[in-house]
């Protein structure tokens, strides 16, 4: 799927590979995208598209038979679209239904962890209320740090000793120093983050997020540039050549959109339309 401005939230990911074939095409005849039996299959449901200059397109929600079940804006912000997908599964619960491997559920942090990836989540912190093993207390924790709730996130993790999740642990209250535009504290804690962590990615995103945050505009863009270069690419990889290009952009007061255009995308994407990286502003209410 395309895995840029919202479809690299950790939530949408979830959700849509649970519920959705996301599939990614351009509209045009020509470019590494260009897919003409998806073109014409979208044409068919929405002729305003068949043209050789067509609007951006919406993300639109399909059966396989061509039938739009709903849509969101192509620029829609993450809290937009989650919310555009649940709508569609409220909608038409058929395609909410479980399969057979998820009817059969065999723990209670089983059934937690898969309403959570359905943002059920007040489901899954109930579910959660008694379970005492590690992995149970993190996922309780980590919802409650979604939810920005650091009290309940720090009872929840109090009692974790497991060394295999100390990196998530750090990071997850980190997020409170994020919250309250601490940006130098933040990213003391985030330089602990080895390079061997699961973490390793998202900490040097968000080291990269505080230094420009801080002002220090050209560190960040050379953390970004290294955490490209070096790591397999992954939701905060793609987070940080989106930051990456809307800054160097924003040094050349240009938007790259063309394909002829010189590439300023360290992974070599024409461009970013729409709203900047969000996090370029520093903490929105919900994250």
């Amino acid at each position: 799927m395309l895995r840029a401005g919202p479809f690299s939230d950790e939530r949408i990911i979830k959700l849509a590979n649970k519920r959705f074939v996301p599939f990614f095409f351009d509209l045009g005849n020509e470019g590494a995208a260009a897919d003409t039996a998806a073109r014409k299959f979208v044409v068919k449901a929405r002729p305003e598209f068949g043209g050789e200059m067509v609007p951006v397109p919406p993300v639109l929600f399909m059966t396989p038979e061509g039938k739009v079940l709903g849509e969101v804006a192509n620029m829609a912000t993450t809290a937009e679209v989650t919310k555009a997908m649940r709508k569609v599964l409220d909608k038409y619960p058929q395609y909410d239904a479980r399969t057979s491997s998820e009817s059969k559920t065999k723990s209670v942090l089983e059934e937690a962890t898969l309403r959570f990836e359905l943002l059920d989540d007040d489901g899954a912190y109930k579910l959660l209320a008694s379970e005492t093993s590690p992995i149970a207390l993190y996922l309780r924790g980590h919802i409650a740090r979604l939810r920005l709730d650091w009290r309940a996130m720090d009872l929840a993790f109090k009692d974790i000793k497991d060394p295999k999740l100390l990196d998530d642990i750090k990071i997850e209250r980190a997020y409170e120093l994020w919250t309250k535009k601490d940006y130098q504290s933040f990213q003391g804690v985030l330089q602990g983050i080895g390079k061997s962590s699961n973490r390793f990615s998202e900490a040097r995103y968000y080291i990269g997020i505080a230094e420009y945050l801080l002002g220090h505009k050209e560190n960040s863009t050379a953390i970004w540039k290294s955490l490209i270069k070096e790591c397999t690419q992954d939701p905060w990889v793609y987070r940080a050549d989106w930051a990456y290009t809307n800054v160097m952009e924003g040094d050349q007061k240009r938007t790259v959109l063309s394909p002829n255009d010189k590439r300023v995308s360290l992974l070599n994407r024409i461009g970013y339309a729409g709203p900047k990286n969000p996090d370029l502003r520093g903490p929105s209410p919900s994250r």
